[in-house]
């Protein structure tokens, strides 16, 4: 009896211990780690996860955590405000979380300057590295497409006078105007035209109600908030140039009948129409392929007391209608001195610009289709006039009314502002350095406009109308 218990408590040891390798086997490796930020401070709650399974786990109030993984299994750590880690599992870990230098930005919000993590509105930051790399033209161009909530839109692409329009958050008004506040460089009611695209460093887009709260019932519509390019602090000079060259052309021109095409198809079957004698391609006449030239020079410099930047633009273009042309002469200069001591900060910012423009006549468009392709350009009893649409669906000659039709205005911009900033904390403190800020300001800025626009035919020969427009060019210069 005694020796058949004794070979039964043999049989389950021996079971026992065959079973113990297959138990630790099951349970795999357990993971003994701790998270911390790059100061030390133990980040709690942090979520611990594997890739490609269901095992996670939180971190508790001292950061440390626990968990069962398999061999040579990955773990993956979590946490809002903070930079995703990836390690290796082992027996013991210590997985160190970067900060997320997004939530760290510093934005313009109206009065001042916020991190991200700090605010509760929808802010937009835009930097340099964030703008399309392609054509920009003009300063929409370079935050289009970018932003979640803002549309741009530029019916007239091939005009060069015609503006993008922006809208924030939709359509909200009926009446009122939709387009929103700009802000330059803190002062509000600015002009995206008289901005040179080279010359912006950030833009920020408030888009939410809490912008009425800063700049009034004018920031209903949103807010842009444009921050240009200041001089240089490490005590050099710095120049630059930026050049370009582009060409618009029709995206989707339409094949025309030519008249032989119209004299067999619509005359050969007797449809309404006549045969003129001409042979004239009007979409072709009235379009053209256009050209932009665009030169910016830039100077800066400066040390961290004092510093400067200049800069000066040129813009040449034409659209892609016989007419349409904008030419652009424009400069932005910027200006910063700090007392010694600190005490007081003085900044000045000087942006003129003139601009000559010949509008363009879209109808001529919708002119050149309806055009019989038999009507001649040219007069063939007086070739030195234009061909008469009298009588005809069209009512003039649309190649005439682009050469012969003058459309033009010239825009004069001048902004300008000053502040003078009064720092208190040299006052205060002892030794007036520290990490506080504590300032008052009085700025001085103005927005002046001047536009000039007059339209007049000519019923000349074409040459006798080029004459006397050359001469009036050279009387201008």
């Amino acid at each position: 009896m005694n020796k058949k218990m004794l070979n039964s408590k043999l049989l389950s040891l021996m079971l026992a211990g065959a079973s113990l390798p297959l138990g630790a086997l099951a349970q795999g490796l357990t993971v003994s780690g701790h998270v911390q930020d790059t100061t030390g401070e133990s980040v709690a709650y942090a979520t611990v996860t594997v890739p490609g399974s269901k095992t996670m786990t939180l971190t508790d109030a001292n950061g440390n955590f626990k968990l069962n993984v398999k061999p040579g299994a990955t773990l993956r750590v979590t946490y809002i405000g903070y930079k995703t880690a990836t390690v290796k599992a082992d027996g013991t870990v210590v997985i160190t979380l970067e900060d997320n230098s997004m939530l760290n930005e510093a934005v313009v919000i109206g009065y001042g300057t916020a991190k991200k993590n700090d605010l509760t509105g929808s802010v937009t930051a835009i930097k340099p590295d964030d703008k399309n790399h392609g054509l920009q033209t003009s300063a929409q161009d370079m935050i289009q497409g970018k932003v979640a909530g803002v549309s741009i839109t530029n019916t007239g692409a091939g005009d060069p006078n015609n503006q993008a329009s922006i809208q924030i958050r939709g359509v909200s008004s009926r009446s009122a105007g939709l387009g929103p506040l700009i802000v330059i460089d803190g002062v509000p009611g600015g002009n995206l035209t008289n901005i040179n695209p080279n010359d912006i460093a950030s833009f920020d887009i408030l888009k939410d109600g809490a912008a009425s709260a800063i700049y009034g019932t004018r920031g209903s519509n949103g807010v842009i908030v444009v921050t240009t390019k200041k001089g240089t602090k490490d005590g050099n000079m710095h120049t630059s140039y930026s050049g370009m060259a582009s060409w618009d052309v029709m995206k989707k021109e339409l094949k025309m009948m030519n008249a032989d095409e119209y004299r067999d198809v619509r005359l050969r079957w007797g449809d309404t129409g006549v045969d003129l004698g001409g042979n004239y391609d009007w979409l072709d006449g009235v379009s053209r392929t256009g050209f932009t030239t665009q030169h910016t020079l830039s100077m800066s410099g400066g040390n961290a007391q004092s510093n400067y930047r200049v800069s000066v633009d040129y813009r040449n273009a034409h659209g892609i209608d016989l007419r349409s042309k904008r030419e652009e002469y424009g400069a932005r200069a910027s200006m910063m001195h700090t007392t010694k001591g600190g005490l007081f900060t003085l900044t000045a910012n000087v942006a003129p610009r003139i601009i000559y423009r010949d509008q363009a006549d879209w109808s001529v468009f919708k002119d050149a289709i309806e055009a019989n392709p038999t009507t001649p350009l040219m007069d063939p009893e007086n070739p030195t006039r234009y061909y008469n649409f009298q009588g005809q669906v069209v009512g003039s000659n649309p190649v005439e009314r682009q050469k012969l039709e003058k459309d033009h205005g010239d825009t004069k911009l001048l902004d300008w502002d000053g502040t003078v900033k009064l720092n208190l904390l040299p006052l205060l403190m002892k030794d007036g350095k520290g990490n506080h800020n504590l300032s008052t300001q009085v700025m001085f800025a103005d927005h002046q406009y001047d536009n000039n626009t007059y339209y007049y035919t000519s019923n000349a020969a074409p040459e006798v109308f080029l004459f006397y427009l050359q001469q009036f060019i050279s009387k201008q210069l």
